[in-house]
């Protein structure tokens, strides 16, 4: 019954705004535009949306900036001869088969009960594109989100006027903009009749609900934030298979201004930032590797681009928080035995362009560098590690190695991994067989599962353990097949006995690859601290239209020492 309502509701807006006055005239020389259906990305059918908006947004611009509209059939057989695929590198011989001036393409991405609209327009002349962004925090206010829209392509394409109206919640959004939220994830576990245990008397809590930036057109690998430009404020880092890209996050838009690509022969499956020179700028460590060996870089921000601080480092590589030592970069090497990484972990150094062994880590050589955090979970001064194994169970060591406790449920799943076929080095042989012919263990995959963030959230000088549940379609035995359609961050607390779960956010739809806090970087305000989490949305109907496309969450949590306000 709702959605026949919104349908219905978009349907008369759309007549409606058919009949707008303020149409060019014959006279003038309209622009041409044409209107790509926008991608839906939701777990829900929300199909409908995808041509009302083009409709909506069409009708709106041929109004307010006069512009003349692509007839839609001429552009879905367009889009239909091409394979019904296109890709913003498409945008130029697209626009040009159309005969346009113009053309428009995004998305849709819906959470928790709102939505964000993620809009590029490409300009034939200039031949570049321009993004704009709007959110609509619940069902409710998505007409003035996609008015908000139109009216910023009028202004900013075809330089018209904002009504005053427009033009003020411009003004106040650019100090505080509206963010697009939902329930915090304290509060929506609590009211949800999630359990909170005996674990601590002490509780994350705050009244804030989560913010979603705008998408960005990228199948995200891995993601950090950061101060990588030293001027004080959060920046966010996302890698794709290849590349690694910068963005200021202005408000909740992510502006783009540095990136450094990799060599095809790699895939990078992790990427982190600390500041481990000192300098007042955080270092970006990328981990990547071809079938068989490691090939990592590290980058730093010049004050005009990323320079290189080293390259093809025969080591996986993270910052890592290791007791007695502090942070320090980690290193692993390939391993032996047909696996792709294994053997001691070592802390590095920086030798030229070069990374050296510094010393060899107190950490048990089963261990791989990405599969562990550190921390005290029972406040007595000795340190644990928490480890996710290759079954993406979670566990609990004595610094030793002896074990205290492991999970029933599976966290940390994630699509990445190192290792793998090298297809074209694979035996041909119908008699090979991979299981006893040595030549072909050596491409086993490792799964590099998520990071886990250890930290007394609540400040009650016992660590708290922060990491996510990828809800999969298929069982850990086919890992190469699996679909991660929702996910979850959590944080989990030591009752004694072993870890569990304090709170957890509502559900995501989408994949959850990566996240980090806040405080783990910047400095921030006595017992308050933020929860980035990188996700790729998920694509339902036109998914074939822009591809895979990522967004960032931000949860804000603030420690509370007094009881539950239920």
């Amino acid at each position: 019954m709702k959605k026949i309502m919104i349908r219905s509701f978009l349907f008369l807006c759309c007549l409606l705004w058919l009949q707008v006055p303020g149409m060019a005239t014959a006279a003038e020389k309209q622009a041409e535009m044409a209107f790509l259906p926008f991608t839906i990305n939701s777990a829900k059918d929300m199909s409908y949306l995808s041509e009302g908006l083009r409709q909506m947004l069409s009708s709106r611009l041929s109004a307010e900036a006069g512009i003349a509209v692509v007839d839609s059939g001429k552009v879905d057989a367009a889009l239909k001869a091409a394979g019904e695929t296109f890709s913003a590198d498409k945008a130029a011989a697209f626009t040009k088969k159309l005969g346009a001036d113009y053309l428009m393409y995004g998305s849709v991405t819906e959470l928790g009960g709102g939505m964000s609209f993620d809009a590029k327009v490409y300009s034939a002349a200039e031949g570049t594109s321009k993004t704009f962004y709007a959110t609509a925090p619940s069902e409710g206010e998505v007409m003035s989100a996609i008015d908000s829209l139109s009216w910023d392509v009028a202004a900013t394409i075809f330089n018209k006027d904002r009504p005053a109206k427009y033009a003020a919640v411009r003004a106040q959004e650019s100090v505080s903009a509206k963010p697009y939220e939902t329930a915090h994830p304290d509060r929506t576990y609590r009211k949800s009749g999630g359990y909170y245990g005996g674990a601590s008397s002490k509780w994350i809590d705050g009244g804030q609900r989560f913010v979603k930036t705008s998408n960005i057109d990228l199948a995200m690998e891995a993601m950090a934030i950061g101060d990588v430009d030293g001027d004080g404020l959060m920046d966010v880092v996302m890698a794709d298979r290849r590349q690694v890209t910068v963005y200021h996050l202005n408000n909740n838009r992510l502006n783009e201004f540095a990136k450094t690509k990799l060599p095809a022969r790699y895939k990078i499956h992790a990427v982190n930032v600390a500041d481990l020179n000192d300098n007042g700028r955080a270092e970006i460590y990328i981990s990547a590797a071809d079938s068989k060996t490691p090939g990592s870089r590290g980058v730093e921000w010049s004050g005009t681009e990323l320079v290189t601080l080293f390259d093809h480092a025969p080591f996986y590589i993270r910052p890592l928080m290791v007791p007695g030592l502090g942070t320090i970069l980690g290193g692993q090497k390939a391993g032996k035995d047909a696996k792709a990484i294994g053997g001691p972990m070592y802390s590095l150094l920086q030798d030229g362009k070069k990374l050296v062994v510094d010393e060899r880590l107190p950490l048990p050589e089963s261990l791989v560098i990405f599969n562990l955090s550190i921390g005290d979970l029972d406040g007595d001064g000795d340190w644990e590690i928490v480890v996710l194994d290759e079954f993406s169970k979670l566990r609990v060591m004595e610094s030793g190695g002896k074990m205290l406790w492991k999970s029933q449920d599976s966290y940390g799943a994630t699509k990445r991994f190192v290792g793998g076929e090298d297809l074209l080095k694979r035996p041909t042989s119908r008699d090979y067989d991979e299981m006893s012919d040595g030549k072909g263990e050596q491409f086993l995959k490792i799964w590099v599962p998520s990071r886990i963030i250890i930290k007394d959230m609540d400040q009650d000088g016992i660590d708290d353990v922060i990491l996510n549940k990828n809800s999969s379609t298929l069982t850990s035995v086919v890992r190469d097949m699996q679909k991660f359609p929702s996910g979850i961050a959590m944080g989990l607390k030591w009752n004694g006995l072993g870890l569990e779960e304090i709170w957890q956010t509502k559900r995501i739809d989408g994949y959850v690859v990566d996240y980090e806090l806040e405080s783990e970087h910047l400095k921030t305000a006595d017992g308050e601290d933020s929860l980035y989490v990188g996700v790729v949305t998920q694509s339902g109907f036109m998914n074939m239209v822009t591809g895979d496309s990522s967004t960032l969450l931000i949860y804000p949590f603030k420690a509370k020492t007094e009881g539950i306000d239920q």
